[in-house]
């Protein structure tokens, strides 16, 4: 009784100490993110992982945290390197199945801090039973609803038992499909994956099907799943028409992501129809041109009645003219026809392809107000895809495409003309847009530096220089406003601002190595554009930050905008510990600012 009571004490003791020891580690991580003064300020704050439990695929995982500069720091007894901001990083291995990490922090005194954390990463898929048969959801496909029509190839996939006799079923279409398994090597290393295909044919009519896969071992013995895809087949080639609804509707080139969305292949405006022939998942299938299809979210989309036409123009004369800021060419269709466009330069021109538009185009008027065309010709590429070639006399500064009613109006910049003979900047509107803000934090710091507060601070120097030097400046946010894209660019827009800068602080993804990551970058997502991110970029190095490059056809949503030159400035790694330090000098954020500055002067300067 006495040993019970003494080793009851005992465990209430340890639990007791155990409370103290986590309540003490929360208060420190309430502090705010400086770095608390004097040597006897023991702390610890953990940035990443950013939660107690969290779930990984990855067999590595990057982590970031903060302690006293003298202290050290260890993760699971290992030493790790403590900058003069406190910060430690590094990668940390994740085995399979439940790992018990402890981040300790050791003062000079011998005094500690730790914090626990348990990172789960998931069994890896393994090969199924032979003896016992089993059909597994996993890599089965169709994996999403689909719709189909005359010539698609359904393709037909599961995984289970190897070594058997493998047949799948569409309900009302095909009772005994085969199905062959694959080796190893063609399916990534596992056994039992058997694959077949249904091309549809012309009288091929269901609705909402799931396919039924079949595996069996013998006549007594065999097994039966039904995919939760659901397939339809169409008679008709064009399944629906379908117009377009909502603002910035975009096309997908095709049915790929990654952490910035689809590939985009242009944009639409409000009231295009366009012609759906298939559908998977919450995207429909646009059918373009004979060679040429897209996709479109399902959100974006008006379904018209079956009955209704097919999207279809002659394409009539052309008219240019000008005003003061731009040239205007105009095409006269009979109904709002999908479009896209694209740059090119040496020569610069603007490409704009309209499909179910067949040419009528008997002349091209052009009054000598349009002051920045040097010429236009137009190509009837196939039955259903009319292009227009349209030869720039300078280089570019945007262009908008539009309706108005059903003329499609194609607005194109000329170079701004300076209003001060004392800076080229005079009398230009610049969009500044500092990245993130609000709730979105952005990327974190080991400190805890927070990107979205870096970046509100170089450009609120960035607007202050511009403003000396006459340009008329356009924050897309305040201090702590996170507004939406879409809002972003609606004040872009309306300002008519001529130049556009987005300024970001990097970061490496969550298995990367934060030590090797490091320097400034500059993105653009049109060729058009390429000049102005690399003129940043040049000058950006001028501070002596090393180089991580200059990145096309990037997938940004401000990127993404023709009608004005764009760059996204990347100024540097806030998850690289020496580059969180440069990004939280005063120094550098006016460095950095008067850099771009005068990259945007040289811009407009080099304007022709």
């Amino acid at each position: 009784m006495i040993f019970f009571m003494f080793r009851s004490f005992i465990i209430l003791l340890l639990f007791t100490s155990s409370i103290i020891a986590q309540v003490r580690i929360d208060a420190f991580q309430q502090q705010p993110a400086q770095i608390p003064a004097g040597k006897d300020s023991l702390f610890l704050r953990v940035q990443i992982p950013d939660k107690d439990t969290i779930r990984t695929f990855s067999s590595r995982l990057r982590y970031a945290a903060c302690t006293s500069p003298d202290a050290a720091a260890f993760v699971n007894g290992n030493q790790s390197k403590v900058y003069s901001s406190g910060a430690f990083v590094g990668l940390i291995t994740i085995e399979t199945g439940i790992n018990n990490f402890r981040f300790l922090a050791v003062s000079t005194a011998g005094d500690s801090l730790y914090q626990d954390f348990v990172i789960i990463r998931p069994e890896p898929m393994k090969n199924s039973p032979i003896d016992t048969l089993v059909i597994e959801d996993a890599m089965m496909r169709p994996a999403q609803d689909m719709w189909l029509v005359e010539g698609d190839v359904l393709e037909l996939r599961f995984k289970g038992s190897p070594g058997w006799e493998a047949t799948c079923e569409i309900p009302g279409i095909e009772p005994d499909i085969t199905m062959h398994e694959q080796s190893p090597a063609e399916a990534d290393g596992f056994s039992g994956v058997y694959v077949g295909n249904y091309t549809v044919q012309p009288n091929d009519e269901i609705y909402d099907v799931q396919v039924i896969f079949k595996l069996k071992k013998s006549f007594w013995n065999s097994e039966k799943r039904e995919s939760k895809a659901k397939v339809s087949f169409f008679k008709r080639k064009i399944i629906h028409v379908a117009e377009v609804i909502g603002s910035r509707v975009y096309l997908n080139t095709g049915l790929g992501t990654d952490r910035l969305g689809g590939s985009k292949l242009g944009f639409l405006q409000t009231g295009v129809r366009l012609e759906i022939t298939g559908k998977t998942g919450p995207q429909y299938r646009i059918r373009l041109s004979e060679t040429m299809d897209a996709w479109l979210p399902e959100e974006y989309a008006k379904l018209l009645p079956p009955d209704t036409p097919r999207p279809r123009s002659l394409a009539g004369a052309i008219s240019v003219s000008g005003n003061k800021s731009e040239d205007i060419i105009k095409i006269a269709l009979s109904e709002k026809l999908p479009y896209i466009s694209e740059q090119t330069v040496n020569p610069n021109t603007i490409i704009v392809d309209i499909f179910g538009a067949t040419s009528n185009t008997n002349w091209i008027s052009q009054n000598q107000t349009a002051r920045g065309i040097e010429s236009i010709t137009w190509k009837q590429v196939t039955t259903d895809q009319y292009r227009l070639t349209i030869t720039l006399l300078h280089e570019h500064w945007g262009y908008d495409i539009e309706y108005a009613g059903n003329t499609m109006h194609i607005k194109i910049r000329r170079p701004p003309v300076p209003v001060s003979s004392s800076s080229v900047l005079g009398g230009i509107t610049i969009a500044v847009d500092a990245g993130h803000g609000g709730d979105y934090k952005g990327a974190v710091g080991a400190t805890g530096t927070l990107e979205k507060d870096i970046t509100i601070i170089i450009a609120r120097h960035l607007e202050s220089i511009l403003k000396s030097k006459g340009a008329k400046v356009i924050m897309t946010r305040g201090e702590d406003e996170g507004p939406y894209m879409s809002e972003r660019i609606d004040k872009i827009l309306r300002s008519n601002s001529q130049l556009l800068v987005s300024i970001h602080c990097n970061s490496a993804g969550e298995s990367s190595n934060p030590l090797l990551l490091c320097g400034v970058s500059t993105y653009y997502r049109h060729i058009g554009f390429k000049q102005l991110a690399d003129i940043i970029y040049e000058k950006m190095l001028s501070i002596g930050l090393p180089q991580f490059g200059v990145v096309g056809s990037f997938n940004f949503t401000l990127n993404s905008l023709t009608q004005v030159p764009n760059v996204l400035v990347e100024t540097a790694f806030l998850s690289n510990p020496e580059e969180e330090m440069i990004l939280l000098d005063d120094g550098f954020w006016k460095k950095a600012a008067e850099q771009i500055a005068a990259g945007l002067e040289e811009y407009v300067k080099s304007a022709k």
